[in-house]
């Protein structure tokens, strides 16, 4: 298999799960967040499966703000499966402040200088108090 092979390949399991998850109510999508057990789309071990961060994204609600925050804040999760889950709790609570996500994911300013990203991390959480 060739480079463009695997990619289309990878599409496609792609979209067959994130159409999968798609139809699911956002109470059974928050369950599988918070067990981390190993599930058949590894979204815990950061790996490559991240469509749960894509649905949440699209269509989850003031119900999910909390839930999301605690993984983002959580430093001891993988990074990826926090940078996706920082964009999507971005997206539904409506913060459309591309710097200070930057700051939160990759603790880095808009000048790509350092920052305390638990500092990023402390103010998202005063921000969504206004939500929760």
């Amino acid at each position: 298999m060739n480079q463009e092979e695997f990619h289309k390949q990878y599409e496609e399991e792609a979209e067959k799960i994130f159409t999968a998850l798609s139809v699911l109510p956002e109470d059974s999508l928050l369950k599988i967040i918070q067990d981390k057990r190993d599930t058949p789309y590894n979204f815990w071990k950061g790996e490559d499966q991240y469509q749960i961060w894509r649905v949440f994204k699209q269509t989850g609600t003031e119900k999910s703000i909390k839930p999301l925050y605690e993984i983002v804040s959580n430093m001891e999760n993988e990074y990826l499966v926090r940078y996706h889950a920082c964009d999507a709790l971005f997206a539904i609570a409506g913060i459309h402040d591309d710097p200070f996500k930057g700051e939160v994911q990759f603790g880095l300013n808009a000048n790509r200088e350092p920052v305390d990203r638990q500092k990023a991390i402390d103010k998202l959480g005063a921000l969504l108090k206004l939500h929760l």
